[in-house]
């Protein structure tokens, strides 16, 4: 069974240019065996789970045939890593963030007007924590895109030009022409247990609230995992054809997914940016920030950073978060990097430095009350600052 840790509570969502802002309340997967995939490092048994905060829906199809251009048969056919920053690499512990090239096989549904679809895309994917030579895969929910396998995408092309899937509810395995035969979260599946998996997990595939989905368990439609598992591209051909995408969502079809999505729920599309989501982090913001709260923070931030800063911030975190498969030292190389890359790109004086709390008399209560992580930098020892 997939276990998780999640936070307590979590800021408004950004938008994400692919569709997905990465929550980094993680945990480890144990519920089915490694999927039988290249890897260029030696990988530990675990999975790292990260839970998404989709900006889109993605699950059902109609979410596929409204925010959607094209869905397809595609395989991975390469992967590339990219390197650590030099403060990870002295220190042999950091995240290792990863693109992938995939090979459009067949198409099974196409939107009308829709852009036309490369048929070689590179995508950026989920990576690796690393510990000296070990690379442990790091996964949202869905399927990571791992080499040799072949996957049922339903794509689109994003404001930047981006193409990405629309959610982890769009990536499902489809090895041997079978929905849910393949790899899944980084593990090998069959359809039955991929099933069981879902039954069990929770619907993190619905978009953020207030996009317009309904992410309750007990009134959310079928999704098209439930419709089709098991079965081949000729049922989800019939299935994507025979369904009508939102009405408001067809009559915006000229906007981005992002910004259709803003119109069926009628509100403007947000204009989060890296830098902007970042400006609480600033010292002249003169923001006081627990340690969750800089961890809620970097969930938003995460999303709209781009090659290894994603990987810091998810990384920094998940620490913040309390997740101990996340050392003190990756933590400190993490908050390293990703102050420098906010502080250059940004033109911010960053601190990632949780402020501590005030001292007071101790309540009855307080023994029960679980310690908090330490600071990866020393911060919780120094005396009360400010930080943004």
């Amino acid at each position: 069974m997939t276990t998780r840790r999640r936070t307590a509570a979590a800021l408004a969502a950004a938008t994400a240019v692919t569709a997905v802002t990465v929550a980094v309340t993680l945990g480890t997967t144990t519920h089915h065996a490694p999927a039988a995939a290249a890897s260029p490092a030696a990988t530990g048994h675990r999975v790292i789970l990260a839970d998404a905060k989709e900006r889109l829906p993605s699950g059902t199809a109609r979410d596929w045939v409204s925010y959607g251009d094209h869905t397809v048969v595609a395989k991975v056919t390469a992967e590339t890593a990219d390197t650590p920053s030099a403060e990870e690499q002295a220190s042999g512990e950091g995240y290792v963030s990863r693109t992938v090239t995939v090979s459009v096989q067949q198409t099974l549904w196409d939107r009308s007007g829709a852009p036309a679809l490369p048929t070689t895309l590179t995508l950026t994917v989920d990576g690796w924590a690393f510990t000296g030579s070990v690379r442990t895969p790091l996964s949202t929910e869905g399927s990571r895109l791992e080499v040799g396998h072949t996957y049922l995408l339903t794509l689109a092309r994003f404001a930047s030009g981006e193409w990405a899937p629309i959610g982890g509810g769009a990536r499902l395995p489809y090895d041997n022409n079978t929905v849910g035969n393949g790899e899944y979260e980084g593990t090998a599946v069959t359809p039955d247990s991929l099933m069981k998996i879902a039954a069990s997990g929770a619907n993190s595939t619905a978009a953020d609230p207030g996009s317009g989905a309904d992410a309750s368990a007990d009134t959310a439609p079928a999704t098209v995992l439930d419709k089709v598992v098991g079965q081949g591209g000729t049922s989800v051909s019939a299935l994507l054809t025979g369904t009508a995408p939102d009405p408001v969502a067809q009559q915006n079809f000229a906007l981005d997914p992002v910004a259709r999505l803003a119109a069926v729920v009628g509100t403007t599309a947000p204009q989060d940016t890296y830098c902007s989501l970042a400006a609480p982090f600033d010292r002249s913001a003169g923001s006081v920030l627990t340690r969750l709260e800089i961890g809620s923070l970097l969930q938003d931030l995460a999303g709209k950073a781009t090659g290894s800063a994603v990987g810091y911030a998810t990384t920094l975190a998940a620490y913040d978060n309390g997740d101990t498969t996340v050392t003190a030292v990756q933590a400190a190389a993490a908050q390293a990097s990703l102050t420098a890359d906010l502080n250059s790109v940004c033109g911010l004086n960053v601190s990632l430095d949780p402020t501590p709390a005030p001292s007071a008399s101790p309540s009855p209560s307080a023994s029960a009350s679980p310690s908090a992580s330490p600071s990866p930098t020393g911060g919780g020892n120094t005396p009360p600052h400010t930080t943004g």
